[in-house]
Protein backbone atom coordinates (compact mmCIF):
# COMPACT_ATOMS: atom_id res chain seq x y z
CA UNK A 1 0.00 0.00 0.00
CA UNK A 2 1.47 3.50 -0.53
CA UNK A 3 1.55 6.02 1.66
CA UNK A 4 0.15 9.33 1.69
CA UNK A 5 2.90 11.93 2.77
CA UNK A 6 0.83 14.52 5.58
CA UNK A 7 3.28 17.00 5.14
CA UNK A 8 2.12 20.45 4.39
CA UNK A 9 4.80 22.72 2.34
CA UNK A 10 6.08 25.87 3.73
CA UNK A 11 8.47 28.46 3.18
CA UNK A 12 11.19 30.28 6.33
CA UNK A 13 9.34 33.39 4.45
CA UNK A 14 5.79 32.11 5.39
CA UNK A 15 6.26 31.63 9.35
CA UNK A 16 4.69 34.85 10.78
CA UNK A 17 6.00 35.44 14.31
CA UNK A 18 3.92 35.01 17.70
CA UNK A 19 1.90 37.86 18.56
CA UNK A 20 2.30 39.22 21.79
CA UNK A 21 -0.70 38.86 23.45
CA UNK A 22 -0.45 41.98 26.70
CA UNK A 23 -2.83 41.41 29.74
CA UNK A 24 -4.13 44.47 31.22
CA UNK A 25 -5.24 45.03 34.64
CA UNK A 26 -7.16 47.83 35.98
CA UNK A 27 -7.77 48.78 39.50
CA UNK A 28 -10.96 51.14 39.36
CA UNK A 29 -13.04 52.43 41.41
CA UNK A 30 -16.40 51.05 41.98
CA UNK A 31 -18.73 54.40 40.49
CA UNK A 32 -16.16 55.08 37.89
CA UNK A 33 -17.43 54.39 33.85
CA UNK A 34 -14.69 56.00 31.89
CA UNK A 35 -11.25 53.98 32.76
CA UNK A 36 -12.94 50.28 31.17
CA UNK A 37 -13.98 52.20 27.91
CA UNK A 38 -10.87 54.79 27.60
CA UNK A 39 -8.42 52.38 27.87
CA UNK A 40 -9.73 49.46 26.05
CA UNK A 41 -10.08 51.80 23.29
CA UNK A 42 -7.24 53.59 22.84
CA UNK A 43 -5.41 50.03 22.78
CA UNK A 44 -7.52 48.79 20.30
CA UNK A 45 -7.00 51.72 18.35
CA UNK A 46 -3.16 50.61 18.99
CA UNK A 47 -3.52 47.33 17.43
CA UNK A 48 -4.48 49.08 13.87
CA UNK A 49 -1.06 49.88 13.54
CA UNK A 50 1.35 47.74 15.60
CA UNK A 51 1.12 43.60 16.19
CA UNK A 52 0.93 43.37 19.73
CA UNK A 53 -2.57 42.86 21.00
CA UNK A 54 -4.47 43.30 24.83
CA UNK A 55 -7.02 41.85 26.61
CA UNK A 56 -8.47 44.13 29.89
CA UNK A 57 -9.20 42.80 33.40
CA UNK A 58 -10.31 45.01 36.21
CA UNK A 59 -10.89 44.60 39.85
CA UNK A 60 -13.23 47.46 41.22
CA UNK A 61 -12.60 49.56 44.42
CA UNK A 62 -15.55 50.37 46.68
CA UNK A 63 -16.79 54.41 46.49
CA UNK A 64 -20.11 56.22 45.95
CA UNK A 65 -19.36 59.32 47.71
CA UNK A 66 -16.11 61.59 47.03
CA UNK A 67 -15.18 62.03 50.36
CA UNK A 68 -11.75 62.20 52.51
CA UNK A 69 -13.25 58.87 54.34
CA UNK A 70 -14.44 56.67 51.23
CA UNK A 71 -11.47 57.01 49.03
CA UNK A 72 -9.34 56.66 52.29
CA UNK A 73 -11.09 53.39 52.60
CA UNK A 74 -10.74 52.76 48.57
CA UNK A 75 -6.98 53.25 48.55
CA UNK A 76 -6.94 50.61 51.52
CA UNK A 77 -9.13 47.74 49.25
CA UNK A 78 -6.57 48.48 45.90
CA UNK A 79 -4.61 45.91 48.20
CA UNK A 80 -7.26 43.40 47.60
CA UNK A 81 -7.17 44.31 44.05
CA UNK A 82 -3.60 43.76 43.28
CA UNK A 83 -4.16 40.81 44.83
CA UNK A 84 -6.73 39.78 42.92
CA UNK A 85 -5.57 40.55 39.32
CA UNK A 86 -2.24 39.26 40.26
CA UNK A 87 -4.01 35.62 40.43
CA UNK A 88 -4.71 36.51 36.62
CA UNK A 89 -0.77 37.32 35.90
CA UNK A 90 -1.37 40.14 33.79
CA UNK A 91 1.56 42.32 32.82
CA UNK A 92 0.80 45.46 34.39
CA UNK A 93 -1.67 46.93 36.83
CA UNK A 94 -2.78 50.03 36.43
CA UNK A 95 -4.47 52.68 39.52
CA UNK A 96 -7.45 54.28 38.16
CA UNK A 97 -8.11 57.03 40.20
CA UNK A 98 -6.12 60.28 40.08
CA UNK A 99 -7.94 62.04 43.49
CA UNK A 100 -7.77 58.19 45.63
CA UNK A 101 -3.74 59.03 45.40
CA UNK A 102 -3.76 62.78 45.35
CA UNK A 103 -5.60 63.18 48.34
CA UNK A 104 -3.20 60.89 50.68
CA UNK A 105 -0.40 63.78 50.26
CA UNK A 106 2.51 64.68 48.43
CA UNK A 107 4.30 62.14 46.44
CA UNK A 108 1.79 59.75 47.58
CA UNK A 109 1.86 57.60 43.89
CA UNK A 110 5.66 56.68 45.20
CA UNK A 111 4.32 54.77 48.26
CA UNK A 112 1.00 53.63 46.33
CA UNK A 113 3.38 51.70 43.48
CA UNK A 114 5.47 50.81 45.70
CA UNK A 115 3.26 49.10 48.08
CA UNK A 116 0.83 47.53 45.56
CA UNK A 117 4.64 46.14 43.25
CA UNK A 118 5.23 44.47 46.68
CA UNK A 119 2.10 42.61 47.48
CA UNK A 120 2.37 41.00 43.95
CA UNK A 121 5.68 39.91 45.20
CA UNK A 122 4.02 38.51 48.01
CA UNK A 123 1.91 36.32 46.01
CA UNK A 124 4.23 35.05 43.33
CA UNK A 125 3.54 37.25 40.71
CA UNK A 126 5.76 40.34 40.35
CA UNK A 127 3.92 43.35 38.52
CA UNK A 128 5.02 46.23 37.45
CA UNK A 129 2.39 49.20 38.75
CA UNK A 130 1.43 52.17 37.43
CA UNK A 131 -0.77 54.77 38.80
CA UNK A 132 -3.43 57.70 37.20
CA UNK A 133 -1.42 60.32 39.30
CA UNK A 134 2.47 58.49 38.92
CA UNK A 135 1.66 59.10 34.85
CA UNK A 136 0.21 62.17 34.53
CA UNK A 137 3.35 63.65 36.55
CA UNK A 138 6.28 61.43 34.98
CA UNK A 139 4.42 62.52 31.75
CA UNK A 140 4.69 66.14 32.12
CA UNK A 141 8.66 65.52 33.12
CA UNK A 142 9.12 63.53 30.13
CA UNK A 143 7.42 66.51 27.86
CA UNK A 144 9.69 68.96 29.78
CA UNK A 145 6.50 71.03 30.93
CA UNK A 146 7.17 73.83 32.90
CA UNK A 147 3.82 75.66 32.74
CA UNK A 148 0.15 73.89 32.26
CA UNK A 149 -3.57 74.72 32.35
CA UNK A 150 -5.54 71.76 33.44
CA UNK A 151 -9.04 70.52 32.78
CA UNK A 152 -10.55 67.49 35.53
CA UNK A 153 -14.02 65.89 35.50
CA UNK A 154 -14.32 66.88 39.67
CA UNK A 155 -15.54 69.77 41.47
CA UNK A 156 -13.50 72.71 42.02
CA UNK A 157 -11.87 71.47 45.69
CA UNK A 158 -11.04 68.06 44.46
CA UNK A 159 -9.93 70.03 40.99
CA UNK A 160 -7.65 72.72 43.51
CA UNK A 161 -5.96 69.28 44.98
CA UNK A 162 -4.85 67.96 41.94
CA UNK A 163 -3.41 71.55 41.05
CA UNK A 164 -1.67 71.37 44.45
CA UNK A 165 -0.39 67.72 43.63
CA UNK A 166 1.27 68.82 40.75
CA UNK A 167 2.93 71.94 41.45
CA UNK A 168 4.31 70.33 44.39
CA UNK A 169 6.15 68.25 41.78
CA UNK A 170 7.72 71.38 40.08
CA UNK A 171 5.24 72.06 37.39
CA UNK A 172 3.41 75.32 37.33
CA UNK A 173 -0.22 75.37 36.81
CA UNK A 174 -1.15 78.53 35.30
CA UNK A 175 -5.38 78.18 35.05
CA UNK A 176 -7.56 75.24 35.58
CA UNK A 177 -11.14 74.09 35.16
CA UNK A 178 -13.40 72.36 37.37
CA UNK A 179 -15.84 70.68 34.63
CA UNK A 180 -18.81 68.33 36.65
CA UNK A 181 -18.87 65.39 38.87
CA UNK A 182 -17.14 62.46 38.53
CA UNK A 183 -20.52 60.06 37.21
CA UNK A 184 -21.64 62.73 34.67
CA UNK A 185 -18.11 63.22 33.07
CA UNK A 186 -18.15 59.53 31.75
CA UNK A 187 -21.45 60.79 29.30
CA UNK A 188 -19.37 64.05 28.48
CA UNK A 189 -17.28 64.44 24.76
CA UNK A 190 -15.05 67.54 25.29
CA UNK A 191 -13.57 69.59 22.57
CA UNK A 192 -11.50 72.88 23.14
CA UNK A 193 -14.73 74.89 24.27
CA UNK A 194 -15.06 73.48 27.54
CA UNK A 195 -12.02 75.32 28.44
CA UNK A 196 -15.02 78.53 28.86
CA UNK A 197 -17.83 75.68 30.17
CA UNK A 198 -16.88 75.20 33.78
CA UNK A 199 -15.40 76.69 36.66
CA UNK A 200 -12.11 78.56 36.09
CA UNK A 201 -9.90 81.04 37.49
CA UNK A 202 -8.54 82.78 35.21
CA UNK A 203 -10.51 83.01 31.37
CA UNK A 204 -7.52 84.04 29.54
CA UNK A 205 -7.04 81.39 26.03
CA UNK A 206 -4.67 79.51 24.55
CA UNK A 207 -2.74 76.86 26.48
CA UNK A 208 -2.87 73.17 26.70
CA UNK A 209 -4.97 71.78 28.50
CA UNK A 210 -4.59 68.38 30.42
CA UNK A 211 -7.42 65.84 30.77
CA UNK A 212 -6.88 63.96 33.68
CA UNK A 213 -9.10 61.24 32.92
CA UNK A 214 -12.90 62.12 31.31
CA UNK A 215 -13.50 62.26 28.04
CA UNK A 216 -11.82 63.42 24.53
CA UNK A 217 -11.50 66.96 23.01
CA UNK A 218 -8.89 68.82 21.38
CA UNK A 219 -6.82 70.70 23.28
CA UNK A 220 -5.88 74.59 21.80
CA UNK A 221 -2.06 75.01 21.07
CA UNK A 222 -0.27 72.35 22.34
CA UNK A 223 2.70 73.60 21.66
CA UNK A 224 2.16 75.75 24.80
CA UNK A 225 2.50 72.30 27.05
CA UNK A 226 6.09 73.02 27.47
CA UNK A 227 5.91 76.50 28.10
Amino acid sequence: MESVSCAIPWSRSEIQPMTKIYRIGQIVPSSNTTMETEIPAMLRAREGILPERFTFHSSRMRMKKVTKEELEAMDRDSDRCALELSDARVDVLGYACLVAIMSMGPGYHRVSEARLHKRTLQNEAPTPVVTSAGALIDGLKVLGAKTISVICPYMKPLTKLVVDYIENEGVTVRDYVALVRNRRSGRLSLRADALFAGDRTDRTPGRCSCDLGSGLYDAPDVGAVGS
